[in-house]
């Protein structure tokens, strides 16, 4: 019997997502790039200046936010899509784009791999969870959620976010959020599959560990996933194969999340800088690696020698992974990270150890993540309970509790509902707050919280 595969052609495909009239392509400037720009160019994507990467509201100029970190990130996921499209193309594998297009559809993906990522990092997400688990708010509004939504914001997930963020909010009058080529948010979606509920068995291969998309995003992502001819997975909850160049994207900010949060740890004086050296040297193969790096005049142009030798090797061993495995990429039978696949991981894993020990338990790093908690908890149940009891009153704010329609008249027209007609539906009620609040930068969330709370007055 033939197994079902996914073809390069259609994963390739240039059509971009709510845009009615397609543009012709131009011969010199790929849609990719129009696609990349488009991100760098997003509000959206500034405001990651001042959001956590690891080390949250840091006073240093020289740690990395999650702007810095996704500029990173594209670039290493340039070189691994460039790898990897000369070697289909000696294969004749593509012939539709030319290689280097298939770094350039990585590199965009990448660049926006952390848009949706509420403040606060991944304790934002935490924090979103725990609000909608253990609210009065949400007990008192949220009652005719059925299991999907309410596992949308029990386990509230930041790549979701970000692909509405992509794919459906509105950067100008037209809708389809960015309108983003279908292979660029393909290669997005880390997590093609939707929101698991409690009796739904927890999976641990890695396109469904998490999820990528709300039920509000479902039909839209099935149309994607049509275009691009993604591999429908069995069983009720619905979900697709990844997208090839996802596995880059996911290669692409491992290797920056280890290797180059790790060097900032050095900064922050959390990890001894001979154990740093070691283990750089040892990602970046060992041999004469760090004598070589001795030559350097600095400890940090050692370990930036280093760091940048360790990149090199994992891009290359990556490359290789996704190579060497590309017939059940492309069937849907590869479940694991590419940089599990490489000599890489076992060093990575000791990295990720180290890290755990000495930076995340770090008491600075967990002072702020416990504000974390609180501002972006107590932003919720103010911003929801307001919208929530403006609607009670059928829109009209002068009959809603004086408190809440003050806080009302704060939130933007475009996380109300169109000329501020809040919508019956409570699911895209609560959708609507949280994409403003995911959209806060870690001090605007700060300073707001305070302001509403009475803490600090602007």
């Amino acid at each position: 019997m033939h197994k079902a595969t996914m073809n390069w052609d259609p994963l390739l495909c240039a059509h971009r997502i709510g845009l009615e009239k397609q543009k012709t392509r131009q011969q010199h400037r790929p849609p990719w790039q129009y696609d990349y720009d488009r991100i760098a160019f997003s509000s959206a994507f500034r405001r990651l200046q001042d959001k956590t990467q690891v080390f949250p509201l840091s006073s240093s100029d020289y740690v990395r936010t999650r702007l810095t970190h996704s500029i990173e990130a594209a670039c290493v996921a340039r070189s691994l899509g460039n790898l990897v499209g000369f070697s289909l193309q000696r294969r004749g594998v593509i012939n539709s784009v030319h290689p280097l297009e298939i770094g350039m559809i990585t590199s965009a993906a990448t660049l926006a791999h952390d848009i949706g990522n509420p403040p606060f990092g991944h304790s934002g997400e935490s924090a979103i969870q725990s609000w909608f688990d253990s609210s009065p708010i949400v007990k008192k509004y949220c009652g005719s959620f059925n299991a999907r939504q309410i596992a949308d914001f029990s386990n509230f997930e930041g790549n979701a976010q970000g692909f509405r963020m992509l794919a459906r909010l509105r950067m100008r009058r037209d809708n389809g959020g960015m309108q983003l080529t279908a292979a660029v948010l393909g290669a997005f979606s880390k997590y093609p599959i939707e929101s698991r509920i409690e009796t739904e068995p927890e999976s641990k291969r890695a396109g469904e560990k998490k999820f990528g998309f709300f039920q509000s995003e479902a039909e839209l992502f099935n149309t994607i996933a049509e275009k691009l001819g993604l591999l429908r997975l069995k069983g009720a909850r619905r979900g697709w194969s990844r997208h090839p160049l996802a596995f880059l994207v996911e290669a692409a900010d491992d290797i920056c999340y280890r290797l180059v949060d790790f060097e900032d740890a050095l900064q922050q004086k959390l990890i001894p800088a001979k154990k740093v050296e070691a283990l750089l040297a040892e990602a970046a193969g060992g041999g004469e690696v760090l004598k070589k790096a001795r030559r350097e005049k600095s400890q940090r142009e050692q370990v930036n020698y280093l760091r940048s030798k360790a990149i090199g090797f994992a891009i290359e061993a990556s490359a290789k992974a996704f190579l060497n495995n590309q017939k059940r990429i492309l069937s849907g039978t590869l479940h694991k990270s590419l940089v599990s696949l490489t000599p890489c991981e076992p060093t990575f894993e000791a990295i990720r150890e180290l890290q755990r020990e000495h930076v995340y338990r770090d008491d600075r790093v967990l002072k702020v993540e416990t504000a974390g908690f609180k501002v972006i908890g107590g932003l919720l149940e103010a911003f929801f309970k307001a919208v929530c009891e403006v609607a009670e009153k059928k829109g009209n704010i002068d009959l809603a509790p004086q408190d809440s329609a003050k806080l009302f008249k704060l939130i933007p027209e475009e996380f109300v509902g169109e000329r501020r007609a809040v919508s019956s539906d409570v699911y895209e009620r609560l959708l609507r707050i949280t994409d403003y609040i995911c959209g806060m930068t870690d001090s605007y969330a700060l300073n707001l919280y305070r302001s509403i709370s009475g803490i600090s007055l602007p």
